[in-house]
């Protein structure tokens, strides 16, 4: 018998990617780029995460699927920070990093952490950089009176939800994966998926409003 732990993240956090992604569709037209970019990372995301559990299921390998969804979701995510952005710096400072990450995960891979292996150098790497334009951006606009009713407020608030605490995750995983403590390790990936759930819960809410003003 299949357990609800199990089925909370294999099945259930996974499915809750089309929470978003439904919100979206019928706003699609009249929303703005950054919105539509992260309404196609999630695509992206879905279609990675359903390879990866049927490469599972399959009893095959999956891990060099992570080491693809790190460098799509990084890229993803810091061309969603470059289009909210005003300042000229920091946008050519993203769109540096965005060109550099990739060569540093393909590097990672071929001569540090097989493609079989968790990318714990570039998972944690990613999960900082991510948080760190997020704050940086919050820091750069203040909080307007409006705040509540911007989308990109909203995807903020999902951003800061999950990577802070991936980072840590990410971090400890090496740790994690020599363990033989598999209620801790069942514990700490079922908190990761909970922070996935309402991550994608809290953008649900900013594609709500999508189409509003920043």
């Amino acid at each position: 018998m299949i357990s609800i732990k199990y089925l909370f993240y294999t099945i259930i956090v996974p499915g809750s990617i089309f929470i978003p992604l439904l919100v979206f569709v019928p706003r699609y037209k009249t929303a703005k780029k950054e919105e539509r970019l992260l309404f196609f990372y999630l695509i992206t995301a879905g279609l990675i995460n359903l390879a990866a559990i049927i490469l599972s299921l399959y009893g095959r390998p999956n891990l060099p699927l992570l080491h693809l969804y790190t460098i799509m979701e990084a890229t993803f995510l810091l061309g969603y920070f470059q289009l909210i952005f005003k300042e000229p710096f920091i946008k050519k400072a993203i769109g540096l990093i965005m060109v550099l990450f990739p060569i540093i995960c393909i590097l990672n891979f071929s001569f540090l952490q097989s493609l079989y292996t968790f990318n714990t150098y570039t998972r944690p790497l990613e999960a900082i950089l991510i948080t760190f334009f997020c704050l940086l951006y919050l820091y750069k606009s203040g909080f307007a009176e409006d705040w509540i009713k911007q989308p990109t407020s909203w995807f903020n608030a999902g951003i800061l939800i999950y990577f802070p605490a991936a980072f840590i995750i990410f971090i400890l995983s090496n740790y994690m994966l020599a363990s033989k403590n598999v209620a801790m390790n069942t514990i700490v990936w079922n908190v990761h998926a909970a922070l996935v759930l309402l991550m994608y819960i809290v953008w649900a809410r900013g594609f709500r409003l999508a189409g509003n003003g920043r």
